[in-house]
């Protein structure tokens, strides 16, 4: 410095060497240690980690490096504020410097992550014991007094396990048990512990239908198949219950999506098992039936035919009288290992049956490609026709495909009345749905089957299955006049009454002079007109007034149909 006189100076600051001692040490410490938490920084770890490999290499002991990341954390710091997410922090490092062993060591890496060396186990049962401990500290309740409120967080945390004879280094030993984090935290919901080890599956937790499942609590109901043409029931159809003690039923639309591959395997060979026990016993009692049973596309593993080819021998049961259904809304059918699985199927003499044509996904054109010798309409098409009658259009096409792929057809969602006098008009061949029985236990299965009796009633019975038989007809004859008019009586199509639905009008109580009666009438006259002009009737005036009449003609059917139903839901006073 400068004297008043411009001269310069020299100051001397006398620093205690104990001090400076002291100074250094505490320089030392906050570059190697946690400003908030007072545990230890990743610098200090790096060194660390290095000593801890070398003393487990040298006394042959058990070393887990882990990282533990706090859950619930953030919405603590958001609601609370940043100094109520700083005392958690403190809490949570006070708790593991004080739950781990003295030769355990713990770091905070940043944010709510934390590092755990922990040394010297003699096995895993011993590791483990420490990670319990270090839950229980973890996720007791917390207090922030500065708030009055008590708070709690959870934890997930990744586990990597070193050994000597796998030569790996401190940063690889920190980046498996991160890895190992990361699957703990994304299979959280159904893990069995809040930690994961590097290199193992995480153990899952089961839900309440594994449980069931686990404890046999497998229950198999049966839905009537009928046979229209016949007035008889030929099938069934095995349908999957899980029975929880308390006498709870779940169904396949609750559980299947909680399962597992494993577990939707093991559940298709305990139904398949016992369905084919109960079919015996009905043949047993004289009564000859052929069951169908539903098979998850993902369930066809390697060993699933061999699976399916045993227990079908234990049974004693004919493999032809069992249907393997698959379903069509599946990718199963696009992936080239479907076909060997479904010829192994049926080389062992089942029936493949294609379930829910119709819910948009496989082409009905890759229908000849596929061994299947059923296919089931989609029950939710069959279940909303009430509401859209025009969709019988798709079910007769259906028809008409199955009938020229020589392959059976079942339609399932047949729910109601009105529905099943339809499809039995239209000569729909097999029928499933409450109208003809809902899915019933073994006990009831057997009661239904002593009592059934199909009432030979005329058919159509109802203005809806007239509706339907309606519009096979004039589908039929549209294409007769199209193809081949010469072999139609041409004088016959222009006379009502010489026409089966003027018949089904009449039972109904719509006589000559009814406006029902006078709509289907002038559809038979502009149909005679059509039916002269023959091969040249198509685009031709006369072809699009027949058509004019017959939707006249239908939609006064539904006008009556609808009316009718109106007046029965009226209750009279």
């Amino acid at each position: 410095m400068l004297e008043e006189d411009g001269r310069e100076s020299l100051t001397w600051t006398v620093i205690d060497v104990t001090d400076r001692h002291q100074l250094a040490k505490e320089l030392a410490h906050q570059a190697d240690h946690d400003a908030l938490t007072g545990l230890p920084n990743r610098r200090a770890l790096n060194e660390e980690i290095g000593e801890a490999m070398a003393r487990a290499t040298r006394h042959g002991s058990l070393l887990a490096v882990a990282i533990l990341d706090l859950d619930g954390y953030k919405p603590i710091n958001d609601a609370h504020g940043h100094e109520a997410g700083d005392s958690v922090l403190c809490i949570i490092a006070h708790r593991l410097r004080g739950v781990v062993r003295k030769t355990d060591f713990v770091a905070r890496l940043g944010g709510d992550e934390f590092v755990l060396l922990v040394e010297d186990c003699a096995d895993m049962d011993e590791l483990e014991a420490v990670f319990a401990k270090i839950e229980v500290a973890v996720c007791a309740s917390i207090v922030l007094p500065e708030k009055g409120a008590h708070v709690t967080v959870g934890l997930s945390m990744g586990v990597c396990l070193y050994s000597p004879t796998n030569e790996m280094g401190p940063d690889v030993l920190l980046r498996y048990a991160d890895l190992a984090l990361y699957q703990s935290k994304t299979h959280k919901a159904d893990r069995s512990r809040y930690w994961a080890r590097y290199g193992e599956a995480i153990p899952q937790r089961q839900n309440i239908y594994q449980r069931i499942l686990a404890q046999g609590g497998v229950d198999v109901y049966y839905q009537p198949i009928l046979n229209s043409r016949r007035g008889q029931i030929v099938g069934i159809e095995a349908l999957a219950r899980l029975l929880d003690h308390d006498g709870r039923i779940f169904y396949p639309e609750a559980f299947l999506p909680q399962l597992t591959l494993e577990d939707i395997s093991n559940l298709g060979e305990l139904v398949l098992s016992q369905a084919l026990t109960d079919l015996a016993k009905l043949d047993a009692l004289g009564w000859s039936l052929w069951i169908s049973l539903n098979k998850a596309p993902a369930a066809f593993g390697d060993h699933c035919v061999s699976q399916m080819a045993g227990i079908i021998a234990a049974s004693g049961i004919d493999p032809s009288r069992i249907t393997v259904e698959i379903l069509e809304s599946s990718d199963f059918l696009e992936h080239h290992a479907a076909l060997s699985v479904m010829h192994a199927l049926k080389e062992l003499g089942l029936h493949l049956a294609l379930d829910d044509i119709g819910s948009g996904y496989a082409s009905l054109l890759r229908l000849q490609e596929l061994p299947v010798d059923k296919i089931k309409l989609d029950q939710g098409l069959i279940r909303a026709l009430e509401a859209r009658p025009q969709d019988l259009h798709f079910v007769r096409a259906i028809q008409d495909l199955a009938m020229e792929l020589q392959v059976d057809l079942v339609v399932e969602g047949v729910e109601g009345l009105d529905i099943l006098d339809a499809m039995i008009t239209m000569g729909v061949p097999h029928l499933q749905g409450y109208a003809i029985s809902r899915p019933l236990s073994f006990a009831d299965l057997q009661q239904f089957l002593s009592c059934h009796e199909l009432v030979d009633q005329k058919r159509p019975e109802g203005l809806f299955g007239c509706y339907a038989g309606s519009m096979v007809f004039h589908s039929t004859i549209k294409k007769m006049i199209l193809l081949n008019p010469a072999d139609l009586d041409r004088d016959a199509l222009s006379d009502a009454r010489r026409c089966e639905a003027h018949g089904v009008l009449s039972r109904l109580g719509y006589n000559d002079g009814s406006h029902l009666a006078g709509l289907h009438e002038a559809y038979h006259h502009a149909l005679g007109k059509v039916a002269k002009l023959g091969l040249g009737a198509f685009n031709s005036p006369e072809w699009g007034a027949m058509e004019a009449a017959f939707a006249a003609f239908m939609d006064g059917i539904l006008e009556e149909w609808g009316s009718r139903k109106a007046e029965k839901c009226v209750t009279p006073i």
